[in-house]
């Protein structure tokens, strides 16, 4: 308490003229509350500027500007490429088809015999070969798989029907693969073999 309110107490003779002064000291000190709290006028002033700013700088209508388009843009190039395009068949390599007409599982079923090159053969532990189609994908063959396109064989007779016929992995020997072409199921198709080798005939392998 401030000496002067001290003094207003020590003078004042009666209880109503004690709750006047408190009240009046009171009120002074509400105002000076109120006063305080009262904000800054620069502070106000600035903020109308900052906003105005920002809208300077965003422009008159706060749009964007309009984007022009050619026919161009809308050609595919190597700039300008089509996002809905579908490429995983590049990196997805292509599995073991199942002949409809034969209902068996074959490996390179798209290509025939001839435009499949022998690269490989490992003669340790299962024997096992390797081919690369005109794609360059590499399959892995075992003693028993179906390989290439299937042939139509003629089985005779007056009707002349054919049937398609898959060539099969016979053996697998160091230097080459023997194939045959056969229907354990109609005997009167005959048997044909096939070789096909690692190194053909004036291929340099790197020997001497």
């Amino acid at each position: 308490m401030s000496p002067l309110s001290s003094d207003l107490f020590r003078r004042a003779g009666s209880a109503p003229r004690r709750q006047t002064l408190s009240m009046m000291l009171v009120l002074l000190s509400v105002g000076c509350a109120e006063e305080v709290a009262m904000p800054n006028e620069n502070a106000g002033n600035s903020a109308p500027a900052a906003s105005g700013s920002a809208d300077g700088k965003a422009g008159k209508s706060g749009e964007p500007p309009p984007v022009a388009f050619s026919e161009a843009d809308f050609i595919e190039s190597d700039e300008s490429r089509d996002p809905y395009r579908e490429y995983s068949s590049v990196f997805i390599r292509p599995v073991d088809d199942v002949s409809r007409e034969i209902g068996r599982k074959v490996k390179a079923s798209m290509f025939a015999l001839d435009e499949l090159k022998l690269v490989a053969i490992i003669t340790r532990s299962k024997d096992r070969a390797m081919l690369v189609d005109p794609k360059g994908y590499g399959w892995i063959l075992f003693t028993g798989d179906f390989v290439g396109r299937a042939e139509l064989v003629s089985l005779g007779g007056s009707e002349n029907q054919e049937i398609p016929v898959n060539w099969k992995v016979d053996r697998i020997r160091p230097d080459d693969i023997v194939f045959v072409r056969e229907d354990t199921a109609r005997p009167q198709i005959a048997r044909t073999t096939r070789v096909l080798p690692l190194y053909p005939a004036g291929a340099s392998h790197g020997g001497s």
